[in-house]
C-alpha cells in the first residue's frame, strides 16, 4: 500500500511478515507462549485463581436437570506493554560504489530496503527470544518506560513460585529415569485441569545436564534396545527451523540441549522442565497459563488511529530527496499466570 503525503511517499510492510521465517528461535518454535494481540497500549490480565477446567457431569436424561460451564473467576491487572522502535536509513551513500556482496555488480536502493527490513524483523524475533526467556526461567519481564517499577516480577503479582527438584545422574541402576518421573509426575500433578489441555513436555537443559541425562547407562539401554521414540514437539517440521539444537524424547520428555544461548538464565547442571499447551480443547478466546501480547503501533498515526493488530509492525517513507527510511515497531508482553506449573530442575552431574 503506498500514500502520498505532503511530499512523502509511505509504505507499509507488515503484511509481508505474516509468515514468520528465521531459524534457531527456540521457544517460539515450540510455541510454548501463546501470541495474543491488542488494540490497546494497556492490557487488562486476568488472573488465574483456578487451574481446574471443568468436566461436564452426568445427568438424568429426561428431566430438566443440565450442566453450566465455568469460567475461571478473575482478577483485572492493568498493564502497559513494553515498546520497541528499530529505525535505519537508506541514501546514496549506501549504495554508490558498493558491490552487492556475491555479485560483481553495484547494489541497488530496492534490495538494501528488502535487507534493511529483513533485519529489522530478525533483530524483532531476537528480542522477543529474549523476553520470552527472561520470563520463562525468571519470571520477570523488563519494563524500564512503561511500569511504575522497572521488572514485572510474576512471583509477585501473581502469588506463584516454580517448583524445584533434583535429578541425581550420577546413581547406578535407573538413574535419573526414576527423578525425572518423580518430578514429572509432580508437574502434572500441579497441572489440575490444565493437564487435558496439555500437548507434551520440553525440559530444557544446560549443556551439562544433557549430557549428564543422554550418556547415563540406563538411557544408552534404551537406545540400544531402541525404545526411543520421537517427539511430537521436536517433529521434523520443527527441527527444521531448529538446526542449531539437539534433541531427544523419553517417556513423553523431550529434552532439548539449549547450548549457551539461555546460559544467563540456565547455568550448568540446571535444567527447566515446562508443559506445552494448545491440545484440540482449548477455546481460542480463553487465557493460557503461558502468553504473550503484542501492541498496537503508535509512532504512526495511521496505523495508531485504524487499531491495527499485528505481532510486528513494519512502513517506510521517502523524504524529498528520495532518502528512504525503514521503521519498525512492535510490543511484547509475556505472561506467565502460574510459574508452579514450571520445575526448575538441578541435576549432579558425574563431573560435580
Amino acid at each position: 500500500m503506498t500514500i502520498s503525503t505532503s511530499g512523502f511517499k509511505v509504505n507499509y510492510y507488515s503484511g509481508a511478515y505474516q509468515e514468520r521465517f528465521g531459524d534457531n528461535f527456540l521457544l517460539q518454535s515450540l510455541d510454548i507462549f501463546k501470541d495474543k494481540t491488542s488494540p490497546l497500549p494497556k492490557v487488562e490480565l486476568d488472573e488465574l485463581h483456578e487451574n481446574m477446567q471443568s468436566v461436564a457431569a452426568s445427568v438424568n436424561r429426561y428431566s430438566t436437570e443440565v450442566d453450566v460451564t465455568e469460567r475461571p473467576r478473575s482478577k483485572n491487572r492493568l498493564i502497559e506493554i513494553p515498546h520497541f522502535v528499530t529505525t535505519g536509513n537508506i541514501g546514496a551513500e549506501s549504495f554508490q560504489s558498493r558491490r552487492r556482496t556475491g555479485t560483481q555488480r553495484q547494489t541497488d536502493i530496492g534490495e538494501l530496503v528488502s535487507d534493511e527490513g529483513i533485519r529489522q524483523y530478525l533483530k524483532f524475533r531476537a528480542t522477543k527470544e529474549a523476553y520470552l526467556a527472561r520470563a520463562l526461567f525468571a519470571g520477570q519481564v523488563l519494563a524500564p518506560y512503561t511500569q511504575d517499577r522497572p521488572v514485572l516480577d510474576f512471583e509477585e503479582e501473581f502469588g506463584r513460585e516454580v517448583a524445584t527438584a533434583t535429578v541425581d545422574a550420577t546413581k547406578t541402576g535407573n538413574g535419573p529415569l526414576e527423578d525425572l518421573d518423580t518430578a514429572a509426575n509432580a508437574m502434572r500433578f500441579a497441572l489440575g485441569g490444565w493437564l487435558s489441555s496439555m500437548r507434551g513436555v520440553v525440559v530444557l537443559c544446560s549443556p551439562e545436564a544433557y549430557k549428564a541425562i543422554k550418556f547415563h547407562q540406563s538411557m544408552l539401554t534404551l537406545v540400544n534396545h531402541g525404545v526411543l521414540p520421537d517427539s511430537n514437539l521436536f517433529n521434523a517440521s520443527v527441527k527444521a527451523s531448529l538446526p542449531a539444537f539437539q534433541a531427544m524424547t523419553v517417556d513423553g520428555l523431550t529434552f532439548i540441549n539449549t547450548g549457551l544461548l539461555y546460559r544467563e538464565f540456565i547455568p550448568a547442571g540446571q535444567a527447566f522442565m515446562v508443559p506445552v499447551f494448545g491440545a484440540n480443547n482449548l477455546v481460542g478466546s480463553d487465557l493460557q497459563p503461558f502468553e504473550c501480547y503484542h501492541g498496537p503501533a503508535s509512532r504512526d498515526a495511521r496505523l495508531a488511529a485504524e487499531g491495527a493488530e499485528s505481532l510486528f509492525f513494519q512502513y517506510g517513507w521517502e523524504d524529498h530527496l528520495h532518502n528512504q527510511t525503514i521503521q519498525s515497531e512492535y510490543g511484547l508482553l509475556p505472561i506467565c499466570y502460574n510459574q508452579s506449573m514450571i520445575t526448575k530442575l538441578t541435576v549432579n552431574t558425574a563431573e560435580a
